[in-house]
């Protein structure tokens, strides 16, 4: 599924969560002893990957792959006190596990993604298997996940999206654009260039067309370096574009 990120009406990120089941792996039930109440218990791992992309086709990509105990969430429930044995409320116990795992949390999910990466092909083998409980015996499953994050984005344009229009020159002065070396107002529309902006931060302005392609190749101002993502949105700002 997909979900996308706007500002202004414009789509600058877009991102599409997957989700698939790598095995599931249950233990025998063991013989009743001592009465009580049957218990399952219930593992998650996690196998958690982000893939950032900036631009098109084979625009720069990071990865970042989450592995490890932080990836796992447990949960040992008596049934059919604390989980009934019907699928839907194996999908509740499957939601607290999901949500328990911090690198998903990481991923800023919306709630219609939670749901998408539910592994609901293995709630009806779940049920089945809590349902064949007796009283007194235990019974475990293992479920082993593999999550992917995809984000897009334009670098230029969000970073753009920082950006505000400069201010009209004072009479009789011009400082020009320190990219192309031009006036930055006289005629800037006329030659392509676009209307002045100023960066935030440090109100340098430059040429709209023109901090736009340097945008290509770093966020940073081009006479301070001051980095321009620390003024993004948050949202926007989450990509790494740094």
């Amino acid at each position: 599924m997909e979900s996308q990120g706007k500002n202004n009406g414009s789509p600058l990120i877009t991102r599409r969560v997957e989700a698939s089941t790598l095995f599931l792996a249950t233990t025998p039930p063991t013989e009743p002893s001592g009465g009580g109440e049957p218990e399952l218990a219930v593992r998650l791992r996690c196998h958690v990957t982000k893939y950032i992309r900036a631009g098109r086709g084979r625009g720069q990509r990071q990865v970042y792959v989450y592995r490890g105990s932080g990836a796992e969430a447990s949960l040992v429930a008596a049934v059919p006190r604390d989980v009934l044995v019907d699928e839907d409320s194996v999908r509740d116990v499957m939601r607290l596990l999901l949500r328990a795992i911090w690198p998903l949390r990481d991923l800023d999910l919306t709630d219609d993604e939670w749901e998408a990466i539910l592994p609901e092909d293995v709630v009806p083998q779940l049920a089945d298997l809590a349902r064949g409980l007796d009283e007194g015996s235990r019974s475990a499953a293992v479920v082993e996940l593999a999550v992917d994050r995809h984000i897009r984005y334009s670098a230029p344009r969000v970073l753009m999206t920082a950006c505000r229009g400069a201010p009209p020159a004072t009479e009789g002065k011009d400082d020009g654009c320190s990219i192309c070396l031009e006036v930055l107002h006289e005629e800037a529309a006329a030659a392509g260039k676009g209307v002045p902006v100023e960066l935030p931060g440090c109100a340098h302005a430059f040429h709209r067309r023109c901090i736009s392609k340097w945008f290509r190749k770093k966020p940073t101002c081009p006479l301070c370096r001051g980095n321009v993502t620390k003024h993004l949105d948050p949202e926007l700002c989450s990509c790494s574009l740094n």
